[in-house]
């Protein structure tokens, strides 16, 4: 995967910004609270993440492709010294295969740590708790999408990760069992 300074500063300044944020302690301004979201971009529609949810995100990974009988499971990547395996977010989400190699990974966990893999990473958002709403469930992606959020500019269905990683074990044992 092609790597440009452009774009490794960009995520440079990103990360900076996303950690500063998380370390800092709760606005006291006002009454209203609030929650961190990663605005991200799965085969071209708009989600969120919740930045408690992850660990943390990095761009640009070499994904070494594997056999598996988990069709999710894009590869390998190292991040931070340590082999991860890098799930589609998209396969997940119910999107067909994706053509293009995805750039963005959102990691998850620090023992077994894993990355779920997607096309963009948009902006980080603070979006007030009275603006997350209930997601009615529907048949693709609905199994992962526990709340809608509603931005300044757009309305994003928040992919739970804990439900994805649930997602994730499940269909492991499933392949597992299979090959036996």
């Amino acid at each position: 995967m092609i790597s440009s300074p452009a774009l490794v500063s960009r995520a440079t300044k990103l990360r900076e910004a996303f950690d500063k944020e998380r370390a800092a302690p709760a606005s006291g301004c006002g009454d209203e609270q609030t929650e961190s979201f990663l605005a991200i971009r799965v085969s071209k529609d708009s989600y969120a993440i919740r930045a408690s949810e992850i660990s943390g995100l990095t761009v640009g990974r070499k994904i070494v492709r594997l056999p598996s009988p988990v069709p999710e499971l894009l590869g390998i990547a190292g991040v931070r010294g340590v082999l991860v395996p890098v799930y589609s977010l998209a396969a997940l989400l119910g999107y067909g295969a994706e053509n293009d190699e995805p750039r963005w990974l959102a990691l998850s966990g620090t023992e077994d740590c894993i990355a779920l893999a997607f096309d963009g990473f948009e902006s980080y958002l603070r979006i007030p708790l009275a603006n997350v709403y209930a997601a009615e469930k529907n048949k693709t992606a609905g199994s992962h999408i526990t709340h809608v959020a509603r931005g300044a500019d757009t309305v994003r269905g928040v992919v739970s990760i804990p439900l994805v990683k649930a997602t994730i074990q499940e269909r492991c044992h499933r392949g597992v069992s299979k090959e036996r």
